[in-house]
């Protein structure tokens, strides 16, 4: 049977939604699970693509529920970017208890969601979504549980909002252009003609300028593979991504490549990038989290490499999940010191296990000698908190001496290694020391407590 559910306008449209009702006859709400759905971003893509674009994501959210649930559930659009779904067949939400279902599904849309691209008028929209689930007492009961329950999902949306500049709706529809091949290129593995790219993880060591045959980590670095078959650095790619605030989602896409990298080679150290803008809890961490208490031999080799590019939204609520990271004995790297949003006080709030001085720094040490009296000093400020100093950028012979003779042992760039797809770990020379043999003469982390549970 077909039932169209009637928008607050009171129409049938497209604005309504058609829905596959497998029960005989309708079943009250009060046994039903309810979800409210929430564009938040649909300010922006009204802002950026006018009525007709804002339409058209509310509509695509709604085509992905109504895919996901057809005869179980009904599926109604409302105003201002949200969206009501009522599910009866509750199976159709995955196994466990209820709540744990309704939660877990929750979360998984949300993550979902922003790589699904929904076309309007020519362009490719992308949405941030966010929602919240409640069970009727009466379904709870059904269940054999007790009183009703709620909960959330509610990531946060990183996105800054539309300005007053005439030209912030090109600039976003520019800035989506450039994500929307890799966001779509995730959920769909692979590269093709429309303009999909599958995203690939290379490899850069960092290594000791006087022995480089010790590598102290292999740092993982995004790149593209266009359906030519080629690769290439992302470019501004991650920059518009932090600008439309959908950095996050593929942070946590790549840290959980990075992860089964390192679940595959037990003798290998591996850091990964994440923008400041995930330098926060959120759901899609506990996942993460859950596997790193599991595997507490895999936290110890995973370093997380927090780049500065973007403003952190929270200096307090990054301090509590770097400690909660370090506490499944994580190692943190700050990157981009000396430029960006990093700083002193990031230093002393975060006590990284790793200090990476930016490339500029290198460069202007090999054109001016007086600007390269700057690089000692830097390095100096890194070591002085503890922290192990990485230079990133050298490129060449020269410049590797010169950051030498400032004090940077480990240095990072193509002097000692262009970023590769191969793991060159698995053919490495005779007598190279492996990642985590260096990895068990670094300090040890004083609030590391693997398997404990981990703050949420």
């Amino acid at each position: 049977m077909v039932q169209v559910a009637h928008n607050r306008e009171g129409n049938g449209s497209a604005a309504g939604n058609v829905h596959l009702l497998r029960h005989p006859k309708r079943l009250s709400d009060s046994d039903a699970v309810h979800f409210s759905i929430r564009i938040e971003n649909y300010a922006h893509i009204r802002r950026a693509y006018g009525e007709e674009g804002a339409r058209a994501a509310l509509s695509g959210v709604q085509r992905m529920l109504v895919d996901l649930f057809r005869a179980d559930g009904i599926v109604v659009p409302e105003a201002n970017g949200e969206i009501d779904v009522l599910i009866w067949n509750v199976e159709a939400l995955g196994a466990g208890s209820l709540p744990d279902a309704c939660r877990v599904w929750l979360d998984k849309f949300c993550w979902l969601a922003p790589l699904l691209s929904i076309e309007a008028s020519g362009h490719f929209i992308h949405v941030w979504v966010s929602g919240r689930w409640e069970i009727p007492g009466a379904l709870m009961q059904a269940h054999g549980l007790n009183a009703g329950q709620s909960g959330a999902c509610n990531i946060g949306f990183s996105g800054a909002w539309p300005d007053d500049r005439s030209d912030w709706s090109d600039r976003y529809r520019s800035d989506v252009g450039l994500v929307s091949g890799l966001l779509s290129g995730i959920i769909s593995g692979s590269a093709d003609d429309t303009g999909r790219q599958e995203l690939m993880l290379a490899w850069q060591p960092v290594c000791d300028a006087a022995g480089p045959e010790l590598v102290l980590y292999r740092e993982a670095l995004v790149r593209l593979l266009d359906d030519d078959g080629k690769a290439h650095p992302p470019g501004d790619v991650f920059l518009a991504l932090e600008r439309l605030g959908f950095a996050r989602v593929v942070d946590h896409y790549v840290v959980s490549r990075v992860i089964d990298e390192l679940e595959q080679a037990p003798d290998v150290i591996l850091a990964v990038n994440i923008s400041a803008q995930s330098v926060r809890h959120d759901a899609w961490w506990d996942e993460i989290k859950s596997r790193l208490v599991a595997l507490p031999d895999v936290a110890r080799r995973l370093v997380l490499e927090i780049t500065e590019t973007a403003a952190m939204p929270s200096v307090s609520g990054a301090v509590r999940f770097v400690t909660s990271m370090r506490r499944l004995g994580c190692r943190i790297a700050l990157d981009d010191f000396g430029t960006g949003y990093a700083s002193i006080r990031q230093l002393l709030a975060f006590s990284p296990d790793f200090v990476k001085i930016d490339r500029f720094f290198v460069r202007r040490a090999s054109v001016c000698a007086a600007e390269g009296a700057m690089l000692p000093h830097l390095i100096g400020i890194g070591q002085a908190l503890g922290a192990t100093v990485v230079v990133d950028g050298v490129e060449t012979q020269e410049q590797a001496d010169i950051v030498l003779a400032a004090g940077g042992r480990w240095q990072q760039g193509y002097h000692w290694g262009r970023p590769s797809l191969l793991r060159t770990w698995h053919r490495a020379p005779n007598g190279e020391r492996s990642d985590a043999t260096l990895a068990g003469s670094w300090p040890e982390n004083p609030i590391i407590s693997h398997g404990a549970a981990y703050d949420r």
